[in-house]
Formats: structure tokens, sequence, C-alpha cells
């Protein structure tokens, strides 16, 4: 399939907490960005999002505000 992202959601606080995923697909849900695809890395430290590559930009800005990345 041509026209894809990752977005890649890194970091030692997505161990073994919950509700990141439903967080994040809360998040886009929402806006209305559809998800292809997921996958969360065996060391629990990555979780990865495939998204149509338009709606790219508009993901990772929303996932920044939703984890309050932003600033």
């Amino acid at each position: 399939i041509s026209d894809m992202a990752i977005i890649a959601l890194v970091g030692e606080g997505i161990k073994g907490a919950p509700g990141v995923a439903a967080r994040a697909f809360g998040t886009l849900g929402t806006a209305a960005v559809n998800i292809l695809m997921i996958a969360q890395g065996s060391s629990e430290l990555n979780l990865s999002i495939v998204v149509s590559e338009k709606d790219a930009p508009k993901a990772v800005q929303l996932l920044h505000e939703a984890f309050e990345l932003s600033g």
C-alpha cells in the first residue's frame, strides 16, 4: 500500500502505563484519522501506528497535544 506513514510513540513512560494506546486511538478517532495498523515493540517502549500519509501531520500534532509534548 502506498502513501502510508508510520507514527511511533516512544518512551519509558509507555511501558506498563495503562491507557496509552486508548488515549492515542481515542484522540485520532475523534479527529476522524483512520488507523490502518498498530504494533507494539516487545520492549513495550514504543507503539507504532500506520495512517494515511495525508493524515500524518494532523495525527502527529494531535498526539503531541494529547500527551502534552507540544511545549
